[in-house]
């Protein structure tokens, strides 16, 4: 089944949906864009079919190369529209309960690392390119990515390194940076987002939920939520019927089938 909208493809095989950015050859992103991102996770939260989401840009040239330069460059109301948009979009992928995978290829500048940073896993081909150089086009990061999460992604050091440079990254230093979860040759690339995305869409809704959510509260509210967090979602998950299937499938040396319940 495939369903169009303006700016972006949205597919689904099982378990697996994929978005795809479908703005070629550098997949920039607008208004429109992020409307369309925003309208589609609004619909998959609710899809039970979808375990997990592979976020992608359309080609081989570029992720998402940024966005529109023209929005940022006009008048001061649609400026402060499109980074609105833009942070109310990287809100919605980090809280999002189902897990987002974020496949890259080809560049990632500016607004686009915005859009896959934030994703739960990142897995890019061995030809994908980084770039936050806002400082050298006059501006600053401005979707509460780079000034605002990214120290929690990489530390204070390299976050500075990283921003105030401005450089080109190639997808091995991403990795040794952590903006990536992995690398993967070209060739490979396909079939490895393949394969990461039905692993996660085989897992059991409810506790990638909770470790997705654990996560976010020690990054933003610290341990002690974390903590409270842990015990409130074990108390859930182990009297779930996908607990007693997880571990009676384990016992019994087969496959395990979640229901989410």
């Amino acid at each position: 089944m495939t369903v169009s909208f303006d700016n972006i493809l949205v597919t689904h095989d099982d378990g697996v949906t994929t978005i795809t950015i479908n703005r070629p050859p550098f997949n920039l992103a607008t208004p429109g864009l992020i409307d369309d991102l925003m309208a589609a996770f609004d619909e998959l939260e609710g899809r039970d079919e979808t375990r997990a989401i592979v976020l992608r840009g359309a080609g081989e040239r570029a992720f998402c190369a940024g966005a529109d330069i023209g929005h940022e460059k006009g008048p001061a109301g649609e400026g402060r529209g499109l980074r609105d948009a833009g942070r109310a979009l990287v809100e919605r992928i980090e809280m999002f309960p189902k897990v987002i995978i974020a496949a890259i290829r080809g560049w990632c500048i500016g607004g686009g690392t915005g859009i896959a940073w934030p994703c739960d896993i990142r897995i890019a081909s061995d030809t994908a390119k980084f770039r936050a150089g806002d400082v050298y086009l006059g501006i600053i990061p401005s979707w509460s990515v780079g000034m605002v999460r990214l120290v929690n992604y990489l530390g204070r050091n390299r976050t500075l390194d990283l921003l105030l440079l401005g450089e080109d990254i190639s997808a091995e230093r991403a990795l040794e940076l952590g903006i990536v979860s992995r690398v993967v040759p070209d060739a490979a690339f396909e079939a490895e987002v393949d394969r990461v995305a039905k692993r996660l869409a085989s897992g059991a809704p409810m506790p990638i939920r909770a470790i997705k959510e654990a996560v976010r509260a020690q990054c933003r509210e610290g341990f002690d939520r974390a903590a409270l967090l842990e015990e409130a979602w074990a108390q859930k998950i182990f009297a779930s019927q996908d607990a007693k299937e997880g571990l009676g499938a384990f016992m019994e040396k087969r496959k395990p089938v979640f229901t989410g319940k």
